[in-house]
């Protein structure tokens, strides 16, 4: 009889610590979701917690206009998470307060594009027909590799180009070889492997198709495509 009253005092007493009190004020917080880039609606995916101590966490989805709507208890302060293919992840910190005396706060996001950035390596020299990477090459792969040791959340593809006179297969084999010498480079300058991706474009893709040792050159190349920040 004792135990199980004692259990059913722990039990309340579990529900009582989690549960919202009756005190808390809900406010309303309402508002859109645009791309910071030419502010568009977007829809997308919302995780909000309640900070510090992550007692109030739900998740929500914006509508097909990018408005959302989800109560939170005033006085307190939450951090927004939105999250969206195409978009950089966004966080925020907001303080409910309401407006004024309103039970309702306007809240706007405004999420960042995640806009590849593609680099050449303009220093990047091979012998003609080689993979073997030149001394003179050395700075700007080092400059390429303590980038990335410095953002440790970086991740990149390393794209071949070759002209696209000569065997279509051979070139492709080599724009392979080149892309895969740059990531032995980099993995030796301590870049983790997994962090370099590798595709290979032969002559497909050629910047000029004039026929000059100029615009051979320009089409002979090794491309960083940095596919995540």
């Amino acid at each position: 009889m004792l135990k199980t009253a004692l259990r059913s005092s722990l039990i309340l007493f579990i529900f009582h610590a989690n549960a919202q009190t009756s005190t808390d004020t809900l406010v309303n917080v309402s508002g859109k979701i645009f791309s910071a880039k030419d502010s568009s609606v977007v829809t997308a995916n919302i995780l909000y917690e309640k900070l510090p101590y992550y007692d109030d966490m739900g998740m929500l989805s914006s509508n097909g206009d990018g408005a959302y709507s989800m109560p939170l208890v005033k006085g307190n302060t939450y951090n927004i998470s939105i999250t969206k293919t195409g978009f950089l992840k966004f966080d925020k910190e907001i303080i409910i307060v309401g407006n004024g005396s309103s039970l309702d706060q306007n809240e706007d996001f405004y999420l960042p594009v995640d806009e590849v950035e593609l680099i050449k390596l303009e220093n990047l020299i091979f012998p003609s027909g080689r993979a073997t990477i030149s001394s003179e090459s050395y700075n700007e792969l080092d400059q390429l590799a303590t980038w990335m040791n410095d953002n440790p959340a970086i991740i990149i593809q390393l794209e071949g180009h070759t002209d696209f006179r000569g065997n279509a297969s051979a070139n492709m084999q080599l724009s392979e070889a080149r892309v895969v010498a740059v990531k032995e480079y980099l993995v030796d300058q301590r870049v983790k492997k997994a962090r370099i991706l590798t595709k290979a474009f032969g002559g497909t893709q050629p910047l000029s198709r004039e026929d000059t040792s100029e615009a051979k050159a320009l089409n002979r190349r090794v491309e960083v495509r940095v596919l995540r920040r």
